[in-house]
């Protein structure tokens, strides 16, 4: 189209973003982990939360004597993780040992990290994974979620009297015939009366049974497989986070009740392919769709969102395909290389900074034209902020902003990253880093150009307050009569000297409003009421 256009609406709230929806996957088998660089560019990128001992090792891996069976532990300990989560004050996420361990080895792992070490690591999962056959299952049946189930009860009882502050989550897969490993003990929905195997109701209807809840569901979203990877497919493939939260929430209904209500969904790892990284993870689309991904969640109840992973390794054998967009002819899960090299997907993260954090408002915001996704915040210092990204390799596209329910100052802040710094990264000339720009036309209502695969946020600054009217009160009634914009908020203030002012109310404009400004008592003094 010759105009696309973008509307957010300051006055429809979504939801309140969560602090946990900016994390990391940390690793045993990560030798750069404990390192003063490793924690700058920690708090570069904005990770305010950390995940270990890192997906499937986690069932392999015994904390104690730091060994694992099936990767190469040892390198990142226990006390090394500890000493840079608590150096950047990041919210822990620890995957205990299902698949070769047992409860009291968890247990213990709980105390030694919140009761002797003081490390307030609150949020514990029970095994990674478990429902799939490349996880690690000593136990007589593995990959059942019944065998699964009664065990994990045991996990939540020793961990809990470990420590009974902690969140135990358990992991969980959408559809209800999904991952049937399993058909001895069928489950009945019954909402629908449907009879399934799947992992997540006969996990669920276990627990009901056995009066347990946990805490959270963990899930983990990888939307290809290796070999199948196509870049526009994964720019469109966040648009799922929607239907899969709606999965979990209906099938916690069905399956637990009321009970279920208050059981958070928290995704703990995220990335574009399920196994052999290629290289589209290391590719200015990888950091296009993780923005992306992050935007789409951020509509749904999901309360966090992790990585995968930090560091990792350079895989050069995977797909490496021309028709996909790239010049790293090597794949690899990591933000960072092992030399601490920073990916697009690193740029991206750390660009979101500047679009939202914990305790700001997600607000609505639509886009007309697939290629170009919109998403939109309201921030605590009352900024707005809009991410735009373009997903056209090509194509730069031009774009109405409307805004509503908010009177935006004409200066605006930007901060790109795109195809100029990712050719920077490849050539060596020119800056890598995201751009930082100032755009001196916007309002409730302008035009701005975003360049071919990019990302873009726009930092909208609210517009000065309006002077609306003033009186010198005593005892006399004086009124003001308001015409108000929706989401406009308005505010009285009093002075006895015109130089010293306090606030007396604040409001929010639902549509023409009457204000009294008449004194209460015979007290002399000023009020104003302004606007903005």
């Amino acid at each position: 189209p010759g105009l696309v256009h973008l509307s957010l609406n300051a006055a429809q709230t979504v939801r309140v973003a969560d602090a946990r929806w900016f994390g990391v996957n940390a690793a045993v088998w990560d030798s750069n982990f404990d390192t003063t660089n490793t924690s700058a560019l920690l708090l570069q990128r904005g990770d305010q939360v950390l995940r270990y001992p890192g997906g499937s090792t986690a069932d392999t891996y015994h904390w104690a004597s730091n060994t694992s069976a099936s990767s190469s532990a040892g390198l990142t300990t226990l006390a090394k993780f500890a000493h840079i989560a608590t150096n950047i004050g990041a919210q822990v996420f620890i995957t205990v040992n299902y698949g070769s361990g047992s409860p009291q080895e968890a247990a213990a792992w709980v105390k030694s990290a919140n009761v002797t070490n003081h490390y307030g690591f609150h949020y514990w999962e029970i095994g990674n994974e478990n429902y799939g056959d490349w996880e690690t299952d000593t136990n007589a049946v593995p990959h059942d979620p019944f065998t699964y189930t009664m065990r994990a009860t045991n996990f939540i009882g020793l961990m809990k009297a470990a420590d009974p502050t902690i969140k135990i989550g358990l992991p969980a897969v959408v559809g209800e015939d999904s991952f049937t490993n399993n058909a001895n003990h069928p489950t009945t929905n019954p909402r629908t009366e449907g009879t399934h195997n799947g992992w997540t109701p006969v996990m669920l209807a276990t627990l009901k049974n056995l009066g347990v809840t946990p805490d959270f569901l963990i899930y983990h979203r990888y939307p290809q497989d290796s070999g199948s990877e196509n870049d526009q497919d994964l720019l469109q493939s966040s648009k799922g986070w929607k239907s899969d939260a709606a999965s979990l929430r209906q099938q916690l209904t069905d399956y637990l009740g009321a009970t279920g209500t208050n059981v958070e969904l928290l995704c703990t790892e995220n990335n574009s392919v399920s196994s052999g990284p290629g290289k589209q993870t290391t590719s200015l689309v990888n950091a296009l769709f993780l923005a992306d991904s992050f935007g789409q969640l951020a509509q749904t109840e999901f309360n966090a969102l992790l990585w995968w992973d930090l560091h990792n390794d350079q895989e050069t054998g995977n797909n490496n395909d021309a028709s996909l967009y790239g010049w790293r002819q090597y794949g690899d899960y990591g933000i960072l290389s092992g030399t601490n090299e920073r990916y697009p997907a690193f740029f991206a993260a750390k660009l979101l900074q500047n679009f939202v954090r914990g305790g700001d408002t997600i607000i609505s915001a639509t886009s007309d034209y697939l290629f170009l996704s919109a998403y939109a915040s309201r921030r605590t210092n009352g900024a707005l902020s809009l991410l735009v990204i373009n997903k056209s390799s090509t194509t730069a596209i031009s774009a109405n902003v409307a805004v509503a329910g908010y009177q935006i100052a004409t200066n605006a802040d930007v901060y790109s990253y795109g195809i100029l710094q990712d050719d920077a990264a490849r050539t060596g000339f020119g800056s890598t880093d995201i751009a930082v720009t100032n755009f001196n036309a916007a309002g409730t209502n302008f035009n701005f150009t975003f360049e071919p695969y990019s990302l873009t946020v726009l930092s909208l600054a609210p517009a000065p307050p309006r002077l609306l009217a003033i009186h010198f009160a005593r005892t006399n009634s004086f009124q003001v009569q308001l015409q108000g914009q929706g989401g406009v908020r308005y505010a009285v203030q009093s002075s006895p000297d015109l130089f010293s002012w306090s606030s007396f109310s604040t409001n929010v404009f639902t549509n023409n409003v009457t204000i009294d400004l008449r004194a209460t008592n015979s007290t002399r003094f000023y009020r104003a009421v302004w606007a903005r």
